[in-house]
């Protein structure tokens, strides 16, 4: 096969992978941990693949993969250049404006400012998948991730919370009575009734998505933006995080958009590689 390009963001938990044939884009996914298998894959399908690779583990990566020619690139600019082609190739980026947030939901959470051709890493939290799957098990006993998907669908999130609301049980609240006051801070609730899994990890979904949202809004109104890109393979078929964190989003008074084959977005930067500038000018 001729005009053969592999871009690859090696996560934490998952390697994106976005291939080009003859100019066409595919989409594939594997587990960062089995190197072996992606080389054994790269082998039988590709010739002479162009090799790009960013992420964390791309220093793994490299380290034990047989394409010696692999060239690696910056994460943060391959991440908000992909981020970019997915929103103009989307009809997305007269939405969005040209100055707009990105949060990156994987393993932990990395949030940064687009400015036309430049880019700014605002900050990061320890939030993200990985949490989701650590509490998940401590609570549960659950370590399956489709698993865990299924029963946090399941679960009513709001029942060991406590509201705004809650705390001015006999007043009207100076802000939204609907907003979580404290996650995991109902105990009363905890020490009457029986929680289901479901119920648990559906609160840790919540807790998830309400403080990676209320992160990323706070820096948006920091930069005078209202556009809010979340991407990630956290979102992968998981409809109740992207629902709390766009209600609560839209609750601060700014706009989420969620994008198509978003957690392939450092992917496909690496192929492109035209390279933004570092920081906003």
């Amino acid at each position: 096969m001729k005009n053969e390009y592999i871009g690859i963001d090696a996560g934490g938990t998952l390697s994106k992978i976005v291939y080009t044939i003859n100019g066409k884009c595919h989409y594939k996914k594997m587990s960062t941990a089995d190197i072996a298998s992606l080389n054994t894959w790269m082998k039988q399908s590709f010739k002479q693949p162009d090799i790009h690779i960013t992420g964390g583990k791309a220093g793994a990566f490299l380290h034990e993969s047989e394409f010696i020619n692999a060239r690696r690139i910056n994460e943060f600019e391959a991440t908000c250049e992909g981020v970019k082609w997915l929103l103009e190739n989307n009809s997305l980026l007269k939405d969005t404006g040209p100055n707009f947030m990105v949060t990156n939901v994987g393993t932990g959470t990395s949030i940064h400012y687009i400015k036309g051709n430049s880019y700014e890493r605002i900050g990061g939290s320890g939030m993200g998948g990985g949490t989701l799957l650590g509490l998940s098990y401590l609570l549960t006993g659950e370590d399956d991730y489709d698993t865990i998907l299924k029963l946090g669908n399941n679960g009513n999130g709001r029942l060991l919370n406590l509201t705004v609301s809650d705390i001015y049980s006999h007043e009207k609240p100076p802000i939204s009575g609907d907003l979580t006051a404290s996650n995991f801070g109902n105990l009363m609730q905890m020490k009457q009734e029986k929680l289901s899994k479901e119920d648990y990890i559906s609160s840790v979904v919540r807790m998830i998505g309400e403080t990676i949202t209320t992160m990323s809004v706070q820096a948006a109104e920091r930069l005078n933006t209202d556009s809010i890109v979340y991407i990630g393979s956290t979102f992968a078929r998981h409809d109740v995080l992207k629902n709390i964190i766009s209600g609560y989003t839209e609750l601060r008074g700014k706009k989420a958009y969620f994008i198509e084959h978003g957690e392939y977005s450092g992917a496909i930067g690496a192929i492109l590689n035209t390279g933004l500038q570092k920081t906003v000018q």
